[in-house]
């Protein structure tokens, strides 16, 4: 029993290769004034954003201690704590103060992610906006090991032992729409090709079998995460 927990253990430098995500960052479409990250880990990508855009202000929100230490040495300002107990109206994170808020791979690790979705709102300026990673449960890889009886959790990946919740990208965007957000954009992180495949085909895995699947659903099998881009709607 304590071997199959052993994941669980892992330190947050074993667990997160904290490299920053650049396929987030060419998703910033206007330079920002002022950012908050939730889940900054060590703070690579506010860095990155840094470098990018300087004189920006950077905000990040980081659970694990460690890593809140690290991110202090490149961000302006760092809050250890988790987001779902600083709501909802904490003075650390006034109301109408960020133009961009980013998560990346957050808010399948939360109890209540719609309510946290509302909190980020609030805490936007007007046309301010969020752009959030996801990962998606409709992968073909969880479709096929659920078909054959295995949900089984690991240190990382679409089954992270520390996902509390699992969406698909109807259930992504309507919680961003239940949020209180217009989505501009989505982008799927895709494992493989399907562009240079004629479509629609069979996709055959010996005693599953899925008849005539479009390009479309192709696209949502293969995709590992979606990243989202939102704009916060009018109160």
């Amino acid at each position: 029993m304590n071997d199959y927990y052993t994941p669980l253990k892992l330190d947050h430098a074993q667990k997160y290769d904290d490299q920053p995500r650049m396929e987030v960052i060419a998703l910033i479409e206007r330079p920002p004034e002022r950012v908050l990250e939730i889940g900054c880990a060590a703070g690579a990508t506010g860095r990155a954003i840094k470098q990018k855009y300087p004189g920006v202000m950077y905000v990040g929100v980081e659970i694990d201690d460690g890593a809140a230490e690290k991110a202090r040495a490149c961000l302006d300002r760092v809050i250890c704590g988790d987001i779902e107990k600083m709501m909802p109206d904490d003075a650390d994170l006034p109301g109408g103060t960020f133009d961009l808020i980013i998560c990346n791979d957050v808010l399948e690790h939360l109890y209540d992610p719609w309510k946290v979705l509302n909190f980020l709102r609030d805490r936007l300026k007007t046309a301010g906006r969020i752009i959030a990673s996801v990962p998606n449960v409709q992968n073909l890889s969880v479709v096929l090991n659920l078909i054959g009886g295995k949900w089984t959790y690991t240190p990382f990946g679409l089954l992270d032992a520390t996902h509390i919740r699992f969406f698909t990208l109807p259930e992504i965007q309507r919680m961003f729409e239940c949020g209180g957000f217009r989505i501009l954009a989505c982008t799927s992180v895709i494992q493989g090709r399907i562009d240079d495949e004629e479509w629609p085909k069979d996709l055959d895995y010996g005693k599953v079998l899925i008849r005539n699947v479009s390009r479309e659903e192709a696209g949502m099998f293969f995709t590992f995460q979606y990243i989202i881009v939102a704009e916060k709607k009018d109160a």
